[in-house]
């Protein structure tokens, strides 16, 4: 797979186009603008098509920076899609540690082995949602080249998971950042350790326990962002920082960004394996199932995302009562 068939989206047969990413590029620098309109909520396919991306630049050294950002105006990626994570909770299985442990295991070896689109079609396709964002954010984490998220809108959940994996993150003044996972009754995916490295561990639980959204300025203030500018200028400081950035000696930049990740994600593996596992025992329970029900049913008729448009009763956590027993 070649960076250049996907900018063409002539691809192989078996190889479907890209339908959630516009590519653009400019000398050494890509950007990858997430387009899943009209709210950028995280979904399957667009793990797809990010982990097609994140392998096709790490097969053409001549890119040396990527800029994700939002192709959606005023988004970058809101969070996952409360539907699909319903659908993966009603089909999944109730299941103790040492099940769930072994069963994202059998998946990700299931995976390795082309039997993916096997699994899609079964009831273990969350479980395969789970492995395809660990192999993701891995492989940003992981790649030659830099990554830098240019955030230009709402980034919480999946969003902001994805973007701690990156190697510099740059906001709009108009973004905002939200945990919103133990609100709706689940743990992080992917993101825990990398978080808490970036804001600390008390700043880290206070916010996932907040699950309120978090100006630029808070989120800079916290260490979660290096930059914030005028949103207007957002896509112009990006590029021009990937730019400079992309001249830099790539196989030294590579071996840097290797130093640096091994000062903390060392066992990056182990840690993402116990939040797969944390996902799969907590998202089938009654509790957890009923919140998502919640959360779907408080949508405005536009679709927007309730984190964003009632948030009081998440954040009070009055919208589900966790300590009764679902009706």
């Amino acid at each position: 797979m070649t960076l250049e068939s996907l900018n063409l989206n002539s691809l192989d047969p078996a190889s479907p186009p890209l339908r959630t990413l516009r590519l653009s590029r400019n000398g050494r620098v890509l950007t990858v603008g997430v387009d899943a309109p009209p709210h950028n909520f995280m979904t399957t396919t667009m793990q797809q098509d990010l982990l097609r991306v994140v392998r096709a630049v790490d097969a053409d050294t001549s890119i040396g920076v990527v800029v994700l950002t939002g192709a959606v105006t005023g988004r970058f990626i809101t969070h996952f899609d409360i539907a699909d994570l319903l659908a993966a909770a009603e089909a999944a299985p109730s299941l103790p540690r040492p099940a769930a442990r072994a069963l994202l295991a059998a998946v990700r070896a299931l995976s390795a082995c082309g039997a993916e689109r096997i699994v899609e079609r079964s009831r273990l396709a969350g479980v395969l949602a789970i492995s395809r964002f660990h192999q993701l954010v891995l492989g940003i984490a992981r790649s030659r080249a830099l990554w830098i998220a240019a955030i230009d809108g709402p980034c919480g959940g999946g969003g902001l998971e994805m973007s701690v994996f990156c190697d510099m993150r740059i906001a709009a003044e108009t973004a905002t950042f939200i945990v919103p996972e133990l609100s709706v009754g689940l743990t992080t995916t992917v993101g825990a350790q990398r978080f808490t490295h970036l804001v600390g561990p008390a700043r880290a639980l206070e916010m996932m326990l907040e699950a309120r959204a978090y100006s630029a300025a808070e989120a800079q203030a916290a260490g979660l962002v290096q930059r914030v500018v005028p949103q207007q200028d957002l896509l112009e400081e990006a590029a021009r920082t990937a730019a400079r950035y992309a001249r830099r000696p790539s196989s030294a930049v590579a071996a840097q960004k290797r130093i640096i990740n091994q000062a903390y994600t060392l066992g990056a593996r182990a840690v993402l394996k116990r939040e797969g596992i944390a996902q799969l025992t907590g998202v089938p329970t009654p509790g957890t199932r009923a919140a998502l029900r919640r959360w779907l049913a408080m949508r405005q008729p536009d679709g927007d995302s309730v984190f964003l448009t009632s948030p009081g009763p998440w954040r009070d956590g009055t919208a589900v009562d966790f300590h009764q027993p679902p009706p």
